[in-house]
């Protein structure tokens, strides 16, 4: 079980709260974040209420940013870009970032995911990219959870029975990740290779909503199969 403290930026979303709720589950405390203390206090009862628990505590995003080693960045992608901008310079200079933000847009009826990140801000071919590019020197960024519905998350009593894809340039990065990830159940932690191929996966998210819009399916995910398909370490 890794010392390192956990946070969420924010920690007020659904994708963000299955994701704490889920790394409570598996014996993990989880700093929650918000614009507002007051409402990352809310939240921390709620959570601790719902998993009767201890397991969450709460501040503000800058107190967040600048205690925990490991923040799972879950901000809706239009905010991406002033979110960095104000708390970028502090995060500490040793954090892993794991980016869970999908830029998606509707056409028709239809998810996409466009190379421009469907913002405006900056020309990178994925979040995960821009979050490096732009983080100070040392930061590390984890892209992770890109293809897990918040709705499949918080449906605590069903397992999960899903892989969840790692991408990052650095392997010492992805390693304690993966440590960390897989010890909540039914989560299998698959190695994706470098951040470049958080395009890949910031597609799939587009890709798996349409395929549950055209087939009437609900909560379809991503299971990679193999001839020695195990859960791995």
């Amino acid at each position: 079980m890794t010392k390192k403290k956990i946070g969420m930026i924010p920690g007020t979303g659904k994708q963000s709260q299955g994701i704490a709720l889920r790394l409570a589950q598996a014996g993990y405390k989880v700093m929650i974040g918000s614009r507002s203390s007051e409402k990352a206090k809310t939240i921390v009862e709620e959570l601790n209420s719902k998993l009767s628990v201890s397991s969450f505590y709460g501040d503000e995003n800058k107190e967040v940013v600048k205690q925990c080693d490991i923040l799972f960045f879950v901000v809706p992608p239009e905010y991406i870009c002033s979110t960095l901008e104000d708390l970028g310079s502090d995060i500490k200079t040793d954090a892993t970032i794991v980016d869970v933000i999908v830029p998606l847009t509707f056409e028709a009826g239809l998810a996409y995911c466009s190379e421009d990140m469907c913002m405006e801000q900056f020309d990178y071919p994925s979040v995960s990219e821009y979050i490096q590019a732009t983080v100070p020197e040392g930061v590390t960024v984890v892209g992770a959870f890109k293809t897990i519905s918040a709705a499949k998350l918080n449906r605590l009593n069903h397992p999960l029975d899903v892989d969840v894809f790692l991408t990052s340039n650095s392997q010492e990065a992805k390693n304690e990740l993966k440590e960390i990830i897989f010890k909540i159940e039914g989560l299998r932690v698959l190695d994706a290779g470098p951040l470049a191929f958080s395009r890949t996966t910031e597609q799939m998210t587009a890709f798996v909503i349409n395929i549950n819009k055209l087939n009437k399916l609900k909560h379809a995910s991503f299971r990679v199969i193999s001839a020695a398909s195990k859960k791995q370490k």
